[in-house]
């Protein structure tokens, strides 16, 4: 006798969790025990990833309405367009109608298409179970105006296209409890959304990728429970600078930026490539952990005098532009208890500034408070390793009297020094004076 088949349906169930829906679907063949026990699974995912594209469609629109789970806690759909028998809009939007009345705890859809994108029900946006709501690229967004999603938490909206100016505030208004927010705006194709607001209380994790399409103009913010702040804006090239040299009058198309208080933010990161208002200054006074990387530009704008950052306690820093060591050295200036830094060179930014010069001696007057007394952690990733690179890194080394830990990593590419060079490095740096007894170096 199969001793598998006598054990309880929500033990089996369980089991077939852990198969992708197709082949759960597969055990109903196995005998009139398994016929129907998979369509009481709380989870779907269906993609078109195998062959049988009419098969896998016939397969859905035959089950879908059939299936007997009270409580869909998931549905998960992917999808192209284009190809002989596959999914049309219509079999989405059918697909997702049932889920929603059957509870519908979280859907994520990522369709790929060719002309239009697919509306979703309206029935939708009135689900009183949603929780999550993930929708990615072939998406129209066209939220009626009667909407209400009071249990969606997490919301993902990346490359979905927007009916007109008012859909994405109509969205964000009808989630009371919405904690997480992804948007990745393609600013080259959604035209309609002029101007970027997100006005939402309950927000905590914001994550923004915006591109700064010719006829963006403005974002908008207020959000006073936000922790979490992830911001980019890109040209739709994104940093694709190699055609000028750097001028400083080089024109940086920008947009407006208004922002209330947000005094709970405690980590922001920031890769900007026109950053033109001192507004941003207010928030990072209140981060514990800032990551930064942004223009020569960008730099004046955010960086003005008197400003103390006494919260910061982790910094990142991004090498790419010329007067990054000069912000730099600002920044350790201004945050007395800085615990954390890291220099790195992103890997996608190496275009914009091969060799970013090190400019620092003449800024530093005396030893900046978070050296002497509160700097743990030192982290140096892609140095090419130049002498005034080498130098910058002496200096931290013989003043940081608190450190523990110092890891150098150098850049690995045609540019990098050649082995001998490097172990010439490596031996100075290895003999330099040290500011504390008990730090340890590592080379990568």
């Amino acid at each position: 006798m199969d001793k598998i088949s006598q054990l309880p349906d929500e033990l089996l169930l369980k089991v077939l969790l852990f198969l992708p829906t197709k082949v759960a679907a597969s055990t109903s063949i196995l005998s009139k025990r398994w016929e129907f026990l998979w369509m009481w699974l709380p989870k779907l995912a269906y993609d078109d990833s195998m062959d049988e594209h009419n098969s896998l469609l016939d397969f859905i629109t035959l089950n879908m309405p059939q299936h007997r789970a009270p409580v869909i806690e998931s549905l998960r759909l992917s999808f192209s367009y284009g190809y002989k028998g596959s999914v049309t809009r219509e079999d989405i939007r059918m697909w997702v109608a049932i889920a929603v009345t059957r509870f519908l705890h979280e859907l994520s859809l990522d369709l790929t298409f060719e002309v239009n994108p697919t509306k979703l029900p309206s029935s939708l946006y009135t689900c009183k179970s949603l929780v999550i709501l993930k929708l990615e690229e072939g998406i129209l967004v066209d939220v009626p105006r009667t909407t209400c999603l009071p249990s969606l938490k997490t919301l993902l909206l990346h490359g979905v296209t927007y009916a007109d100016q008012k859909s994405l505030h109509r969205l964000l208004s009808s989630c009371p409890v919405l904690d997480d927010l992804f948007v990745k705006h393609n600013g080259c194709e959604s035209e309609q959304l002029k101007t970027f607001s997100v006005i939402v209380p309950s927000l905590q994790r914001l994550t923004l990728k915006i591109c700064r399409g010719s006829f963006f103009k403005a974002l908008v913010m207020n959000t006073p429970s936000l922790k979490y702040f992830k911001f980019t804006d890109y040209t739709c090239e994104h940093h694709d600078f190699s055609d000028t040299d750097f001028d400083f009058d080089f024109d940086y198309n920008g947009y407006s930026f208004y922002s209330d208080d947000m005094p709970k933010l405690e980590e922001m990161k920031v890769d900007s490539t026109y950053l033109d208002t001192e507004n941003f200054v207010s928030l990072i006074t209140y981060v514990k952990r800032l990551s930064l990387c942004i223009p020569d530009q960008a730099e004046k704008a955010l960086y003005r005098e008197g400003i103390v950052f006494s919260q910061l306690r982790r910094l990142k820093l991004c090498s790419c532009t010329i007067n990054w060591s000069k912000l730099l050295v600002r920044l350790l200036k201004d945050s007395p208890n800085l615990q954390e830094l890291e220099i790195h060179l992103d890997g996608a930014h190496t275009n914009i500034c091969e060799d970013p010069p090190v400019c620092w001696e003449n800024e530093l007057a005396c030893v900046p408070d978070c050296l002497l007394s509160s700097l743990q952690t030192f982290k140096w990733t892609r140095i090419y390793g130049s002498q005034k690179e080498v130098d910058l890194v002496k200096y931290v080394l013989s003043n940081a009297r608190c450190l523990k830990t110092a890891t150098i990593l150098f850049r690995s590419s045609d540019s990098a020094l050649e082995e001998d060079e490097l172990e010439m490095v490596i031996q100075d740096l290895s003999l330099s004076s040290r500011g504390s007894k008990d730090v340890k170096l590592v080379f990568v």
